[in-house]
């Protein structure tokens, strides 16, 4: 068995130490993601890239499955073929070595700045809306205060869809940008949509990350912006356009005319959709109807789209009911038929070679 020199091992697993020590930051088991990013490059840069030895197994196994942790799936990918083809590197590995360089998913200079952000100027656009409970004149400088956490979830969102192949996703809604970023990072064709006036913050953040939003506007009943081009994947994530937690919440025909307009002119025959029902209203609380909790406002809503949610790894309990997922023909049977409850859909999702 091939192993490596005493000296060179103790280096390897303080590093790996090190890996442990973001991956469980705390009770709470809230990562560092971008401490794990820095040190398991390091690893895979500066041993892995020389010489890959039998002994190296479990640093290999534990370093795929954190980058895929951390929304890098093209680099868990390649170090699990590794494995793969060496059969856990018992078989071929005279000369074995990692081909290409891990880079990191922000760079140093690039997460400073966007951690800075929340010093900002305020504008008007920085406030989300001006309802009680939600107060905050600087309302998306979270994004940049919190940047780990924001990564981590928008990571979960990314590895949700199980992409089982390069795809083009239309990132409605972009925001800050983390979610646009992570699947352009990993080899996706992304086109990301926001409002004009967007937050000076998110502006900021999106320029800093290289996304270019298409400028644009959902509004009830008004066909989306046309593409000369199809989508595989469409997200929108923490959905407001509905008019959320407000008189003017779309109801069924809204929801009806937005999903046929993605139906006939944006999405691909084997395309999904992927929505995030905004579930909080006045005070963060959800809505009780006679006695029952309506996470989306109507209960027509919940009827309408009570087939299709589904529950994302890492996604709170509170949220199982505001993640919805729908095919193409998903969205041709629902906005044909009025019988909602009577009708049921699955989505099986697999696992492919670009899936996590």
């Amino acid at each position: 068995m091939k192993n490596r020199d005493a000296r060179t091992n103790i280096e390897i697993h303080n590093n790996m130490a090190k890996v442990k020590t973001a991956v469980n930051r705390d009770v709470n088991n809230l990562a560092l993601p971008f401490a794990m990013d820095e040190y398991i490059c390091h690893i895979c840069n500066v041993y892995f890239r020389k010489k890959i030895f039998q002994s190296d197994y479990e640093v290999i196994e534990d370093c795929a499955k954190w980058l895929g942790q951390l929304g890098k799936v093209n680099d868990s990918l390649v170090l699990k073929k590794i494995l793969e083809t060496t059969n856990n590197l018992n078989n071929n590995i005279d000369g074995l070595h990692l081909k290409n360089e891990f880079y990191p998913i922000l760079e140093d200079e690039l997460k400073n700045k966007l951690r800075s952000l929340y010093k900002t100027k305020i504008t008007k656009d920085s406030r989300v809306l001006d309802l009680k409970g939600e107060e905050f004149d600087d309302f998306y400088a979270k994004y940049s205060r919190d940047l780990d956490f924001n990564w981590m979830r928008n990571v979960q969102r990314f590895v949700g869809l199980q992409l089982k192949k390069p795809s083009r996703i239309l990132d409605i809604g972009c925001g800050f940008g983390l979610f646009s970023h992570i699947a352009a990072f990993n080899g996706h064709h992304v086109d990301s949509l926001d409002i004009p006036n967007a937050s000076p913050i998110l502006k900021a953040a999106t320029k800093l990350l290289k996304i270019k939003p298409h400028e644009f506007t959902v509004k009830k009943k008004t066909p989306l912006l046309k593409f000369k081009y199809k989508f595989d994947s469409i997200t929108a994530f923490q959905v407001v356009f509905n008019g959320h937690i407000t008189k003017e919440l779309w109801d069924v025909e809204d929801w009806k005319f937005f999903l046929m307009d993605v139906h006939d002119n944006l999405l691909n025959d084997k395309g999904t959709i992927t929505l995030v029902l905004n579930a909080e209203h006045n005070n963060f609380k959800p809505i009780i109807i006679d006695g029952e909790v309506e996470f989306l406002g109507k209960k027509s809503l919940t009827e309408f789209f009570n087939p299709f949610f589904i529950v994302l790894p890492g996604m709170p309990a509170s949220e199982n009911k505001s993640v919805v997922t729908m095919t193409k023909k998903n969205i041709k049977d629902a906005c044909q038929s009025d019988i909602f409850k009577k009708r049921s859909y699955t989505i099986q999702p697999s696992v492919g070679k670009y899936g996590p």
